[in-house]
C-alpha cells in the first residue's frame, strides 16, 4: 500500500540526509561512553562480591597462648583484636566488634569463598599459599612484656573453615610459652638459642598443629622489653612467645637488672623442649638465685656481667658510640693478671702476647712461664702468620685474655673503643690540665689519666708499662702499650701507645710482643 506522498519522501531523504550522520555520531559517543562504563560495572561487579561476614572465632582452652590470660589457664579474646581472614581472593581484615566472650569478628569478604583461612594476628601483607599455608607471617625478635600475660602480636594462631561450619574458625596455637616470675626490678629480659627462635616465615596449618618455619630476619634471640617505664617489675610474671622447638644445646635467659649494669644468666646445656600450645614455667628469679622452679632439668644461675671482677675494681667512663650504637664503657681500674686484676691502679700488671690467654711473665712473682723459652718471641706467639686474624679481624673470646681470665662480659677493648675514648668530644687530643688526657703519676709511677666523658673528677690511669720483647722489658715508666683486640695484618695487631706529650691508636706491634691488658666491658645503651 503506497500512501507516501512525494513531499513526504523528500522530507524522509532531507532527514536522511542531515539526521543520520549526526545520529551515528551519537551512537559512536554512546558506544565510547558505554565502553568506559563496561569497565566501571566489572568493577562494581567485583566489588559486589564483597559482602559483610561475621566469624564466630574459638581459641584452645588448654594452652594459655593468647592476647589476655584468664583467671585459669585458658585465655580470652580482648576488645579490638583483628585477624587475616583469606578467602582466595585477599587477605582481609576482620575485627572484634562485639561481647569478647562471644567471638565474632567482623568484616567483609569474597560470597564466592567456600571456606577460609584465618590467622590471629592481621599481618599487613601475609598470603595464602598455594598449599594452604601463609607466608609473611612474623613471631617478633622483640616482644613487648605484658603483666601475667604476653605480647598479643607474638601469639600466633591459625584457623581453617570446614564447608559444614564455613563461617566458624576454630583458633589452634602455634607458638609455645615461656613462664617466670622476676624478683628484682628489670630493664630487659633476653633469651639466647643456637638455634633460630623468632623471624619472618610461613605458617603451616598442619591438620590442626599449626607451625612455623622462618625465612627471613632470623634471631637467635628474644627480648623482653617493658611496654612502659623503664622496667618490668619486681613480683610480676611474664611470659615470652617461642615458637613449638627442641632446643638440643639448651639455652640461656639473662635478666638486665635495672642498677649497675648487672647481668644475671641462667644457663642450661641440656635439650629442651617447647611443647606447641603449653608453656614451661621455669622458676622464679632472685638476684641471689633460682628457687620456686618445676623444671630440674635447668641449669644453675651465675651472674655474667662482671664475672670475677667485683664493683669497686672497676669504672664507667661514660657513653660512647661504638660502630653507630651507643655503648656504656666500663673499664677494669687496674691491667690484667693471670689471676684477675692487679691490685692497685698503678700496678704494671702481667704481659701478654696477642691472642694468649696467659702471660709468659708473672709480675706478682717475676718468674717466666718454663715452657716458654726465649720469653716474648715468634716461636711462641700463638697467632703469628698462619691467618686465622688477617687485618681488621677481632680476637675471638676463645683468645681473649681478658674474657677468658675474668669471665663475664670483660674483653681487650678493639681499636674502635680506643679511638672512641681517646676521641671523645675532640678533635684532637690535648695533654696538660686542660685537656682530656693527662701524664700523671701514682705513688712515683707515670703514667696516662684518661677525665671521664663527663668532665667529672672520675679519672682512668694507665700506668706506662712499656712491653717486653723476648725477655727485654722496653721504655718501662716512660711509654704506655696496651693491647687492642683488632689485627692490623696477619702478624700485628694495633695498640694504644701514649707518651709525654701524645696518643696514637693507630700504632701496631706484632703478636709476639709482650704487651699490657687494660680490660673493659660494653653495656648497651638501651
Amino acid at each position: 500500500m503506497k500512501t507516501i506522498s512525494n513531499g513526504n519522501n523528500n522530507y524522509i531523504r532531507t532527514m536522511k540526509k542531515y539526521i543520520l550522520p549526526f545520529m551515528s555520531i551519537a551512537m559512536l559517543m554512546a558506544m565510547a561512553s558505554c565502553s568506559s562504563s563496561d569497565d566501571e560495572v566489572a568493577e562494581i561487579k567485583e566489588e559486589s562480591k564483597l559482602v559483610p561476614m561475621t566469624f564466630t572465632a574459638t581459641q584452645e582452652s588448654n594452652a594459655g597462648t593468647r592476647t589476655a590470660l584468664n583467671a585459669g589457664t585458658g585465655v580470652d579474646w580482648e576488645t579490638g583484636d583483628k585477624i587475616s581472614v583469606f578467602d582466595g581472593q585477599g587477605n582481609r581484615t576482620f575485627t572484634l566488634t562485639e561481647d569478647v566472650e562471644d567471638g565474632k569478628f567482623s568484616g567483609t569478604a569474597s560470597s564466592q569463598a567456600t571456606s577460609f583461612t584465618a590467622v590471629y594476628p592481621y599481618t599487613e601483607g601475609a598470603k595464602l599459599e598455594k598449599d594452604g599455608s601463609v607466608s609473611g607471617i612474623t613471631l617478633p625478635a622483640e616482644q613487648t612484656a605484658t603483666i601475667w600475660s604476653f605480647d598479643p602480636k607474638a601469639a600466633l594462631m591459625m584457623a581453617v573453615s570446614t564447608k559444614d561450619k564455613k563461617y566458624n574458625l576454630d583458633f589452634k596455637n602455634a607458638v609455645s610459652l615461656i613462664k617466670l616470675q622476676i624478683e628484682f626490678p628489670c630493664k630487659k629480659i633476653v633469651l639466647t638459642a643456637n638455634e633460630d627462635i623468632a623471624g619472618t616465615g610461613t605458617l603451616t596449618y598442619n591438620n590442626g598443629e599449626p607451625s612455623i618455619s622462618f625465612t627471613s630476619n632470623q634471631s637467635k634471640t628474644i627480648t623482653l622489653k617493658p611496654a612502659t617505664g623503664k622496667y618490668l617489675k619486681k613480683g610480676d610474671q611474664y611470659f615470652i612467645v617461642v615458637p613449638p622447638i627442641t632446643l638440643t644445646k639448651g639455652f640461656s635467659i639473662s635478666f638486665h637488672a635495672s642498677d649497675e649494669y648487672c647481668v644475671y644468666t641462667r644457663t642450661s646445656t641440656k635439650s629442651n623442649t617447647f611443647n606447641r600450645s603449653k608453656f614451661k614455667h621455669i622458676g622464679k628469679f632472685e638476684t641471689t638465685g633460682i628457687f620456686d622452679t618445676t623444671d630440674k632439668k635447668l641449669g644453675e644461675w651465675t651472674y655474667n656481667s662482671r664475672g670475677i671482677v667485683d664493683k669497686s675494681q672497676e669504672l664507667d667512663m661514660g657513653e660512647f658510640e661504638i660502630n653507630g650504637k651507643k655503648y656504656r664503657l666500663i673499664f677494669a681500674k687496674s691491667n690484667l693478671t693471670k689471676d684477675g686484676l692487679a691490685t692497685n691502679e698503678y700496678d704494671y700488671g702481667d704481659y701478654f702476647a696477642w691472642g694468649a690467654t696467659e702471660p709468659w711473665y708473672s709480675s706478682a712473682t717475676q718468674t717466666w712461664k718454663n715452657d716458654k723459652p726465649g720469653g716474648y718471641i715468634i716461636a711462641n706467639a700463638p697467632y703469628y702468620s698462619n691467618g686465622k686474624y688477617t687485618a681488621g679481624k677481632t680476637l675471638e673470646a676463645a683468645d681473649d685474655a681478658a674474657r677468658q681470665i675474668l669471665k663475664g662480659d670483660w674483653q681487650i677493648p678493639t681499636k674502635e673503643i680506643w679511638e672512641a675514648l681517646e676521641y671523645a668530644n675532640h678533635d684532637q687530643v690535648y695533654w696538660g690540665p686542660e685537656g682530656k688526657w693527662t701524664f700523671d703519676q701514682r705513688h712515683g709511677i707515670n703514667g696516662i689519666s684518661i677525665v671521664r666523658n663527663d668532665r667529672s673528677n672520675q679519672l682512668l690511669f694507665l700506668p706506662a708499662a712499656g712491653y717486653v720483647y723476648s725477655t727485654d722489658f722496653k721504655q718501662v715508666g716512660s711509654i704506655g702499650y696496651y693491647w687492642s683486640g683488632t689485627a692490623y695484618d696477619n702478624n700485628r695487631a694495633y695498640i694504644l701507645q701514649c707518651d709525654g706529650s701524645h696518643v696514637y691508636d693507630h700504632y701496631n706491634h706484632f703478636h709476639y710482643m709482650g704487651v699490657p691488658v687494660r680490660p673493659v666491658r660494653l653495656v648497651a645503651v638501651d
